[in-house]
């Protein structure tokens, strides 16, 4: 069973991006009373100073409290609020921060900077559109904020229009060459856009600047594996490992590199690790099932199967491995329901009903295995595995011309890489049709081609048939 595509994390942006308001300190506009008392305390932009100078020293807690008595002073203080705001981000205290944030904008609609905090906590809640509106209200303010493309580009990369994220990252580059973000949001985005010579050019770019860049490790070592370079992607990701073993990406996407080696016991091992760190990971559940049931450890398979249903119901893929255990057990009616429950997440899945077809046939259901593979070869015209199936249903009810007809549509797409199985059945064919000439050719080729791939027992029992003929 092929696993499915690899999955690149963004590991969660604010690991990597991260927006504060930048203000430079404010200066006392009001003329000083010459009359107020010497012991007065301080003015609110002195507060609001001091808080500016705390934040920058990552004592977030001290500058809300400065902000929060600038405020007092100064009701009306936008930068007060958007500055407390940034430090009640820092703090994950979300929802005063956006408070405060939307406070500041209330107070003065032109801060550019306060849009693009706003686009930041915004698109970590998942409101995407939001975040996009925001952003782009923040370069139309101040075309100086790169950061606003950057999640512009974001938007577009997780609507999948790869492109519209290349372009919004590659001119935030143009703004600010040094902006490593940048680089490092290209990557994914030219990864996405299976542009994978050009992902490793700015995953090197951002690890020839950073070299334990540990996000940039995993993406470099995804788009390598796209390339077919695994013992580069393997470097690349076991690096990020040994500088942070604490992240579930990286173990989850070598276990695709150690598949694609055929090293299957180290991949169910990192399977394994992601899942230790981040329980809740359907797609890392379905993949160790798969593997499980390739290792013939069924009940474990189907035990993770059902772990990565608990977790996302309409994973269709879980339940398709499930269902495919469940047929090579035998139990052709529980694999009739997880294929029909798959179906129903994914009408168009010509797999599927090819599937559900063949445990319809293990089950004697001619009928609804035709229909099936019927259905499938409408949905997928060239799907060569399901015409050959099709076939053994005209040989099971005796449709001999057509069980010749979807063999030899097989043979004639399939050419040099046919099965000598669907050679075979099609000369028993030809011999049931009065073809003996074909039948022998037929015969033939298909012992050759078990003798070449070491198929003894295919090979035998076609040559008991050719000294009929």
């Amino acid at each position: 069973m092929k696993l499915s595509r690899l999955t690149i994390a963004l590991l969660g942006t604010a690991t990597f991006l991260g927006v504060s308001p930048a203000y430079s300190l404010a200066q006392e506009t009001e003329t000083p009373d010459a009359a107020a008392p010497a012991e007065a305390g301080p003015s609110a932009t002195e507060l609001y100073n001091n808080g500016v100078s705390q934040f920058e020293a990552e004592d977030y807690a001290q500058a809300v409290v400065s902000f929060s008595e600038a405020i007092q002073l100064d009701p009306g203080f936008a930068e007060a609020y958007l500055y407390r705001g940034a430090a009640y981000r820092a703090l994950d205290e979300t929802e005063a921060a956006l408070s405060d944030i939307n406070r500041a904008i209330a107070l003065d609609s032109q801060l550019g900077r306060a849009y693009l905090l706003r686009a930041e906590i915004n698109y970590e809640l998942g409101n995407a559109q939001q975040a996009l509106s925001d952003a782009q209200q923040a370069l139309a303010l101040d075309p100086t904020l790169g950061s606003a493309r950057l999640y512009q580009g974001l938007v577009a990369l997780q609507d999948g229009d790869s492109q519209t994220a290349i372009s919004e990252f590659t001119a935030a580059i143009a703004q600010d060459p040094t902006d490593l973000r940048a680089y490092l949001l290209r990557g994914f985005a030219y990864d996405q856009a299976e542009a994978y010579f050009d992902a490793i050019a700015d995953f090197s770019y951002v690890l020839d600047e950073e070299g334990d860049n540990v996000i940039a490790l995993i993406g470099r070592g995804a788009a390598y594996y796209h390339e077919g370079e695994l013992s580069e992607a393997e470097a690349d990701l076991s690096r990020a490992i040994e500088l942070n073993p604490e992240l579930p990406y990286a173990y989850y996407n070598r276990s695709f590199i150690y598949v694609a080696q055929n090293r299957l016991n180290p991949a169910i091992a990192d399977l394994d690790q992601a899942i230790a760190l981040q329980p809740v990971f359907p797609r890392a559940y379905l993949n160790r099932g798969l593997l499980l049931a390739r290792a013939g450890q069924d009940t474990a398979a189907i035990t993770d199967f059902g772990r990565a249903l608990d977790q996302d119901p309409v994973l269709a893929e879980a339940l398709t491995g499930r269902a495919n255990v469940q047929l090579a057990r035998g139990r052709e009616n529980d694999a009739i329901t997880d294929y029909t429950q798959a179906l129903a997440i994914t009408p168009d899945s010509a797999v599927n009903y090819k599937l559900r077809g063949d445990a319809y046939l293990a089950d004697g259901n001619n009928a609804a295995a035709l229909a099936d593979y019927n259905q499938a070869i409408a949905i997928a015209p060239d799907y060569t595995a399901a015409y050959a199936a099709r076939a053994e249903v005209y040989n099971e009810i005796g449709d001999s011309q057509r069980a010749f007809d979807d063999y030899s549509l097989v043979i004639s797409a399939e050419d040099d890489e046919v099965d000598p199985d669907v050679l075979y059945k099609r000369g028993l064919v030809r011999m049931r049709l009065g073809d003996r000439a074909g039948a022998r050719d037929d015969l033939q080729e298909a012992a050759d081609r078990y003798l070449e791939t070491g198929q003894a027992d295919g090979y035998r029992e076609t040559v008991i048939y050719l000294r009929q003929l």
